[in-house]
């Protein structure tokens, strides 16, 4: 049984009689056989035929075996055919110009079959593993190109990133991109091939090598050390993967220092509002209900005296009653104080209306609460620190604006609800206020309640025409 693996052969010659006996001699193998007569037409037929080996006749009228050739090897998609020159004459300067034509080998006539047969077989093996290779070679190009393309988005896109990105196999950077530079302050260079743990202080450094080795992705919280060897504090995800068969460790770091500080700002604010309230109560209590019940003391003291007349009795009781009526509103004023009754049973818009007549009654200053109608409800949260807010910018203006008039006004924008407050004070300056630390406990104290409602606070005060207060809140 015959081994050889088919291959198509191309015969390019003006002799009937030489292509039959090249047909005759390859008739029991397994090759397609493809003829042309004549220069002219061999090139039409490779084109298409597209055979992996031709035999060419180099003695042809019109265009010769030479010719024919250099058109073979000049044409792109013709010039990978290996060519065997078939020919009559034993002459070394026309097999030159063959070899030099681009032939790989030749036959000369009459021809000897086994040479032959060797000789084809050959070439279509040869033929085949080149074909082979140049698929494999354009394949890796291929892969090669792929990898690069997603080398280069895979860089484009850290360097895209709002984070810093380090990229690290075995506890070596080994890349990072522009806002990891920006974040260390250090060069690319300068953290290419620095140990990860280089760059926290001794007691986060077993943290981050846990952290990869972890199959979790986070987050974490970690301080970081800059160029100065100052402490940020980063917010770390992890993501490990196989790159060309090695483990690669990536660290996505975004910088919360300004936020931890804003939290404990927010902190040290809700602090000290709480401590200043527990004073207005504790001096409430002993300024205006303790005094009550002292003087309520001393009164029951005096009913107990025997000496005492029946007129003196009378008149104690009547004190003792008035006194008591007295602790009475005292105590409901401090409740109220603490959790208005009306905003408990009614809501926002009421206690806000009863809270301004209370301040008309003052005679003091002009005050109008105006809203939509059908306002969207509200959660208790958002209305009692609403009307927190409100009460803290009225007696702000009451205590140091000489302010004679108020407005405000709460309406709907969209998905949010907006509280306009404005009045024709003398304005201040919100920075320097809350630079002077103890003399900005009240705007703490308002910015505090609205980064608890995830809203936004705008003040528009040049100093002169009032303040103007925007405030939106989200509500569902």
């Amino acid at each position: 049984m015959i081994q050889e693996k088919a291959g198509k052969i191309l015969v390019v010659d003006d002799d009937d009689q030489s292509i039959f006996l090249l047909q005759h001699l390859f008739k029991k193998y397994p090759y397609e056989i493809a003829v042309a007569h004549s220069g002219d037409n061999a090139l039409s037929k490779a084109r298409e035929f597209e055979p992996d080996l031709i035999l060419l006749d180099i003695l042809m009228p019109e265009i010769d075996g030479l010719e024919v050739c250099r058109k073979l090897k000049s044409d792109g998609t013709l010039k990978s055919i290996p060519v065997i020159f078939i020919t009559s004459i034993d002459n070394t300067d026309q097999l030159v110009k063959g070899f030099d034509a681009g032939a790989v080998d030749y036959i000369t006539k009459p021809f000897n079959k086994h040479e032959l047969r060797a000789r084809v077989r050959t070439h279509l093996e040869l033929k085949k593993s080149g074909d082979i290779i140049s698929d494999q070679n354009i394949q890796l190009k291929k892969e090669i190109e792929e990898r690069r393309q997603s080398e280069e988005k895979s860089r484009a896109l850290s360097q895209a990133a709002f984070e810093a990105v380090l990229f690290i196999q075995n506890n070596l950077i080994i890349e990072s991109n522009d806002a990891a530079m920006a974040i260390f302050g250090i060069r690319e260079k300068e953290l290419t091939g620095k140990p990860v743990t280089a760059l926290l202080p001794e007691v986060a450094k077993e943290k981050v090598s846990g952290i990869l080795q972890s199959p979790e992705q986070g987050p974490w919280e970690l301080p970081f050390l800059n160029k100065n060897n100052e402490i940020f504090y980063g917010q770390v995800k992890h993501q490990g993967f196989i790159y060309r068969g090695q483990q690669i460790n990536v660290l996505a770091i975004s910088d919360v220092t300004r936020l931890k500080e804003l939290e404990k700002g927010i902190q040290t604010a809700i602090v000290e509002t709480e401590e200043r309230e527990k004073r207005r109560f504790a001096m409430d209590v002993h300024d205006g209900l303790g005094a009550l019940l002292s003087t309520l003391k001393i009164y029951v003291t005096l009913l107990q005296k025997e000496n005492k007349s029946e007129e003196d009795r009378t008149l104690l009781l009547n004190e003792l009653k008035s006194n008591i009526n007295e602790a009475l509103h005292s105590a409901k004023s401090i409740a109220n104080n603490l959790m208005p009754s009306t905003l408990e049973d009614y809501g926002l818009l009421p206690a806000l209306d009863s809270f301004s007549k209370t301040v008309l009654r003052s005679g003091t200053i002009d005050i109008h609460i105006t809203s939509e109608k059908n306002l969207p409800p509200l959660n208790k949260n958002t209305e009692i620190n609403l009307y927190r807010i409100c009460t803290e910018l009225i007696n702000n203006t009451l205590k140091h604006a000489n302010a004679e008039k108020i407005n405000v006004k709460i309406s709907t924008a969209g998905k949010s609800l907006k509280l306009q407050y404005q009045d024709d004070g003398k304005g201040f300056d919100p920075g320097k206020l809350q630079r002077k630390g103890n003399g900005g406990h009240g705007l703490k104290n308002i910015m505090t309640r609205i980064q608890f409602l995830n809203g936004n606070l705008q003040f528009k005060s040049p100093g002169k025409g009032g303040t103007n207060v925007q405030i939106e809140i989200p509500v569902n």
